[in-house]
């Protein structure tokens, strides 16, 4: 009820954010399609992801490619953005960058 008394400033505050994360968003999307990507296969592994200040989690890998993976977690998880990542299942053991992030689901790409 109290939404209905929006100053005019507010409402077009909110519809400009709005237009800019639509924006975004297709900028985003036009990237991912001219991007090559690997060929990714389906697995499920268990993936032991530890960060550098000590923090350690199982997670479970989706799928994988030669440049990365896809790694879901049970809960919602905050990581930096370089990770110490092993899954002795796929005989992976590194560094890894996080690419994206979506609630549980993390995109990581292997770093040599």
């Amino acid at each position: 009820m109290f939404g209905l008394f929006k100053s005019r400033k507010a409402q077009e505050a909110e519809e400009e954010l709005a237009l800019l994360e639509q924006q975004r968003e297709a900028e985003e999307e036009k990237l991912r399609a001219m991007l090559p990507r690997s060929e990714r296969v389906n697995s499920y592994k268990e993936a032991h992801v530890s960060t550098d200040a000590g923090y350690s989690l199982r997670g479970i890998v989706v799928d994988h490619s030669n440049s990365g993976l896809r790694i879901r977690f049970q809960s919602y998880e905050t990581l930096p953005d370089y990770v110490n990542i092993n899954v002795p299942g796929l005989r992976i053991r590194g560094t890894a960058r996080i690419v994206w992030r979506d609630h549980t689901e993390f995109g990581l790409e292997l770093v040599e």
